[in-house]
C-alpha cells in the first residue's frame, strides 16, 4: 500500500509536465500584437485579450491571420477547423469622421444593418432592420425579423448599431 502513495506525486508531475492539447492564447496574444503592429487597448491594436477560457485545438502548423472590413482581425487554424475574430481598436482619424458625419442620418428605416455586440474579449454580430432614422449616437428601434423583439441599438457607422447595456 505504501508504494501507491509514493508513485502519486511521480504521476502528477508527469501529467503536469505534458504539453496541454490547447492553443496558448496568451501567445495568440502576442501574435495578433505583432501581426497589427501595436499592443493590446492601443489604437490600431486588439481591444481585449483573447479569452483564456477558450479551449481551441493545437493548430500543428503556424496560425493564420487576417484582417476583415468589420474591424477585426481573423485568427484561424484550417487544419482544426477554428477560426476566431478579435476586435480590432479603431485609430483617431476614424473617430474624426464618425464626428462630422454626426450632423447627418445615417441609417434609414427598413435599412439592413449589421447588430454588434461588443463585450472585452469577443463581438457578435448578426443582421437586423432599422425601424426609424438614426444619427450616429442616435438610440434607434431594430429587429431581426416583423416576429421577433424590438432592440434598441445605438448606431455607431453606417450599416452598423451597437447593442448597448
Amino acid at each position: 500500500m505504501l508504494h501507491y502513495r509514493a508513485a502519486l506525486p511521480l504521476v502528477s508531475l508527469l501529467i503536469m509536465g505534458a504539453a496541454s492539447p490547447f492553443e496558448n492564447t496568451v501567445r495568440l496574444d502576442s501574435q495578433v500584437a505583432m501581426h497589427l503592429n501595436a499592443r493590446i487597448g492601443d489604437a490600431g491594436g486588439a481591444r481585449a485579450p483573447i479569452d483564456t477560457k477558450l479551449r481551441l485545438k493545437r493548430c500543428p502548423n503556424p496560425v493564420q491571420f487576417s484582417d476583415t472590413n468589420n474591424g477585426a482581425v481573423l485568427v484561424s487554424c484550417p487544419e482544426q477547423g477554428w477560426r476566431i475574430f478579435v476586435p480590432v481598436r479603431r485609430g483617431q482619424a476614424r473617430l474624426s469622421n464618425q464626428k462630422a458625419s454626426a450632423q447627418e442620418y445615417i441609417v434609414f428605416r427598413n435599412q439592413p444593418l449589421t447588430l454588434v455586440v461588443r463585450r472585452p474579449s469577443f463581438s457578435i454580430s448578426y443582421g437586423v432592420v432599422a425601424q426609424k432614422n438614426g444619427k450616429v449616437g442616435d438610440f434607434i428601434p431594430v429587429r431581426s425579423s416583423r416576429k421577433s423583439k424590438v432592440l434598441m441599438a445605438r448606431v455607431s457607422e453606417t450599416g452598423e448599431v451597437e447593442l448597448v447595456q
